[in-house]
């Protein structure tokens, strides 16, 4: 029987998601993996994940800001936008694996990442897997899957980009209730979703290194990708059952 699975931020972990889908024994071809975001940058093999990503029938992807970023790097040839954003290991990643030959030192001459890595550089496979991730999605049970939140007293289909993959008042709003955090109140939203679970803000802002639940919002970000000790968490959509790496 298929099985679905939610994966928080990546972030160019490729070990730690191997390691994840390994320990639910994950099916490449009928189970369904749904992750939150974020990808890429600050980890060091963001094209391995995405190479690992792209081998997962039922995958659904959603776009992340540091995905957004990246993407748009790509599509205009502007490596400057990633490296406050730590793109720098993303973009030593995707030279290292798609063209060697340029893969010079990144404290040299900054100016080379600006220009010398374009378009023909990255594979097509990858370019559409970021084209095509989704700014949120909705199962046929009215959950909701959003990297960074939405505003809750707006329907979501109406909302801009930058609320969806930026924002994060949706958590904060979730956290300011004591009834929320102990989920004995429920959080009114204008699209009435059953549970809604998201990325972006990583738990550790809130010394957990555990998925965290306010009312019917889950926190999935568990800091991967901050630094070593840091966790990648998958979960089973329907027990809430959850492992790390």
């Amino acid at each position: 029987m298929s099985k679905t699975f939610i994966m928080g931020d990546i972030h160019g972990e490729y070990k730690k998601l191997i390691s994840c889908l390994k320990q639910v024994n994950f099916n490449y071809d009928t189970d369904r993996l749904i992750q939150l975001g974020d990808v890429c940058d600050r980890g060091p093999a963001s094209y391995l994940v995405v190479e690992e990503l792209l081998k997962i029938h039922n995958l659904i992807a959603i776009k992340g800001n540091h995905d957004d970023t990246f993407y748009q790097s790509i599509i205009t040839g502007n490596n400057n936008l990633l490296f406050n954003q730590g793109g720098k290991e993303t973009l030593e990643s995707y030279i290292k694996h798609c063209n060697p030959d340029k893969s010079y030192a990144y404290n040299e001459i900054r100016d080379k990442y600006e220009t010398d890595f374009d378009l023909d550089d990255y594979p097509q496979s990858h370019i559409q897997f970021f084209k095509k991730q989704l700014h949120y999605y909705i199962d046929k049970n009215n959950n909701c899957f959003v990297h960074g939140g939405f505003n809750r007293h707006e329907y979501i289909e109406t909302q801009p980009v930058y609320n969806l993959i930026w924002d994060r008042d949706l958590w904060l709003a979730a956290r300011s209730y004591g009834q929320m955090i102990n989920n004995t109140h429920k959080f009114k939203m204008k699209d009435n979703f059953n549970e809604v679970f998201i990325g972006h803000t990583p738990t550790t802002y809130y010394n957990s290194t555990i998925p965290l639940k306010a009312a019917n919002i889950w926190n999935l970000d568990t800091g991967c990708g901050k630094n070593e000790k840091d966790k990648l968490t998958l979960m089973n959509l329907e027990t809430k059952e959850f492992v790390q790496a």
